[in-house]
């Protein structure tokens, strides 16, 4: 019995002993996930993308305060010989224009949005997986979102090795922070 109680203290004290080993070597880092998202090729071409879907919602908008003008120019130099059914008719249409342009801000900020969040979803998840994929082939147990940090213990910043993954120059081995432990 004495003997049983010396090996499962033993075996305990091990177990303890390697617990506390394995949470020495946790090495924790840090990354700014903005800067990976922008320093991909995928966020330039959604950033066209972005440009060119805003093009086109700016020309509908120029072409319909265009239309509006020239109804509105029309209405005025011809609304005296109209009947008074075709420029009421007339009248609505510009009505209806004109609530077109005034409506169009919020719809172009949700559609900007919309367009937004459709391509750079996937731009994000692809930065994720290359952070977890940099992190896990370079032995980090804990990566934290550099925006998010007020106080923590020094880290390394993952940076410089997911620049030189996606092969951005002026990468190089992570940079400690100072005041922040491994």
């Amino acid at each position: 019995m004495q003997m049983k109680r010396s090996v499962l203290l033993g075996m305990l004290a091990v177990c303890l002993f390697t617990a506390g080993t394995v949470s020495a070597q946790n090495k924790t880092g840090f990354i700014a996930v903005d800067e990976v998202v922008q320093l991909m090729p995928e966020y330039k071409k959604s950033m066209g993308e972005m440009a060119q879907f805003d093009s086109a919602l700016q020309i509908n908008y120029a072409e319909t305060v265009k239309e509006l003008n020239r109804q509105d120019s029309m209405y005025k130099a011809d609304s005296s010989k109209m009947s008074l059914a075709v420029r009421t008719a007339n009248r609505e249409k510009m009505k209806k224009l004109f609530a077109d342009l005034q409506g169009y801000e919020q719809s172009y900020q949700q559609q900007m949005q919309q367009k937004q969040e459709e391509l750079m979803a996937p731009v994000a998840q692809k930065a994720q997986a290359l952070i977890q994929e940099v992190a896990k082939a370079n032995g980090y147990t804990y990566v934290f979102r550099k925006e998010a940090l007020l106080v923590s213990p020094e880290a390394d910043d993952l940076a410089p090795l997911v620049k030189k993954k996606l092969g951005v120059t002026g990468a190089t081995a992570p940079v400690k922070v100072p005041g922040k432990s491994n």
